[in-house]
């Protein structure tokens, strides 16, 4: 793992410091509350300028998508974008002590490295839990803090926007020189395409009676569950609940 706080910019250590911050703010107002949302107000307005963005932008565009890109050529691309993230969760298993996850995570990159994750050469046989640094965080026992709703991210925690900051610097760091642009390319073809997967999940939380509310629960129950379970048997109900989530980043 090459992290370095000296490769962080310091608006991000700045940031990541406000957010503990708040943490601990929330935590001397209450340490047993389902869903912390102090900003409701805020957060309201920043889910219906999301929305709007993906009314008038990201669905259309996922709806085409699907339309003219073959099942198969979608299902690559997935995979693709799956083998991209391992390595986060190679270096936040190791991080939260798990040596097994570790292992199998690393085994299934470097295998799958040899199609560019364009094509999963173990047929799904290797069964490794992701984890990210939010949920490693959640390890040590971080609080998770208030809801946000952040503009253009969605729905987070604090700890996990925390973790999400710390993650997208691993990412950038590891793919950085000749092939630094993919990450440019590679993040709105993950919009489009977790969209298009989601999209009858998606769609009816925009049409319940309060999206917002509804919205917030399904990203809090998927994230605690992702958090809190390491059990492989949980492991295709997960990946759900991780593509979800990993859309409303």
């Amino acid at each position: 793992m090459d992290c370095k706080l000296k490769n962080i910019p310091n608006i991000q250590i700045f940031f990541l410091i406000s957010l503990f911050l708040i943490n601990g703010c929330s935590n001397n107002i209450s340490t047993n509350v389902t869903t912390l949302d102090p900003f409701e107000n805020l957060n309201r307005k920043v889910f219906y300028f999301n929305k709007t963005l993906d009314d008038k932008i990201i669905n259309p565009i996922s709806k085409s998508y699907a339309e003219n890109i073959p099942e198969k050529a979608r299902n690559s691309i997935g995979s693709h974008l799956e083998w991209m993230n391992l390595p986060n969760t190679i270096i936040n298993s190791t991080l939260q002590l798990n040596a097994e996850n570790t292992i199998l995570t690393s085994a299934k990159f470097l295998l799958n490295g040899l199609t560019l994750g364009f094509y999963d050469l173990d047929n799904n046989e290797t069964k490794v839990i992701k984890k990210d640094f939010g949920s490693t965080l959640a390890k040590y026992k971080v609080p998770e803090g208030p809801f946000l709703m952040v503009p253009f991210l969605g729905p987070k925690t604090t700890r996990q926007f925390s973790g999400f900051i710390v993650d997208q610097q691993n990412h950038s760091n590891m793919i950085s020189g000749k092939i630094d642009n993919i990450n440019l390319i590679e993040q709105p073809i993950k919009i489009i395409h977790s969209r298009e997967r989601l999209s009858d999940a998606i769609d009816s939380i925009y049409k319940s009676s309060d999206p917002y509310i509804k919205m917030r629960s399904f990203y809090l129950q998927n994230r605690r569950s992702t958090v809190n379970s390491n059990k492989k048997n949980r492991k295709l109900e997960l990946d759900k609940d991780y593509e979800f989530e990993k859309f409303l980043q």
